[in-house]
């Protein structure tokens, strides 16, 4: 982690964050299948990003999502190091899909419940397990993160084509001249 993707209390993406909605967090690719399905789908292993054993929530055949409004501010921070490297995961952007939770029609596991019965991997205080596909008119909040510098994020409420490969394509720049500085200095 940097000084620039380093989450505290007072960052302007995690007072967004903090908002009393649930997040999901996606890739731009990953954003365009849930566009096309009209949902989002538990992952069931056809996603392979984490070595054995699968985490807590596919162990469920459930939703990950990220609650950052139910407990306190401070327990939330105190994880953060373990939450905060998913707000900008995928290159060019990551893409924070925010779910109204009175729109959505699964079972939802709350943290401490969705470690009972599973061996996988579940962060503390924020992460919860949807049980069930998410339809995609329960989310009404996007927020569009650069992986390189969370300062540098865009909300909005709707999210189109169009827009999104136009953020890609400004991140695109930023990122590419972060990491090739990054590189140079190793």
């Amino acid at each position: 982690m940097s000084s620039l993707t380093e989450v505290y209390a007072e960052h302007p993406l995690f007072r967004e964050l903090r908002n009393g909605l649930l997040w999901h967090r996606t890739s731009p690719t990953d954003y365009r299948q849930i566009q096309v399905d009209g949902v989002i789908m538990p992952n069931n292993g056809r996603v392979k990003r984490w070595s054995a054993p699968p985490y807590a929530c596919q162990q469920l055949g459930a939703i990950s999502l990220f609650d950052f409004t139910t407990y306190p501010e401070e327990e939330v921070l105190e994880e953060a190091i373990r939450w905060q490297q998913f707000l900008g995961d995928f290159d060019p952007v990551t893409v924070l899909l925010g779910i109204e939770p009175s729109r959505v029609t699964g079972k939802l596991i709350p943290y401490p419940l969705n470690k009972e019965r599973t061996t996988g991997y579940v962060i503390r205080y924020v992460e919860l397990c949807h049980c069930g596909p998410i339809p995609t008119t329960a989310v009404i909040s996007y927020l569009l993160v650069c992986p390189i510098d969370y300062s540098r994020f865009i909300k909005l409420d709707t999210l189109d084509e169009a827009t999104l490969s136009r953020i890609e394509k400004e991140f695109d720049a930023v990122v590419r001249l972060e990491r090739q500085r990054m590189d140079a200095l190793h």
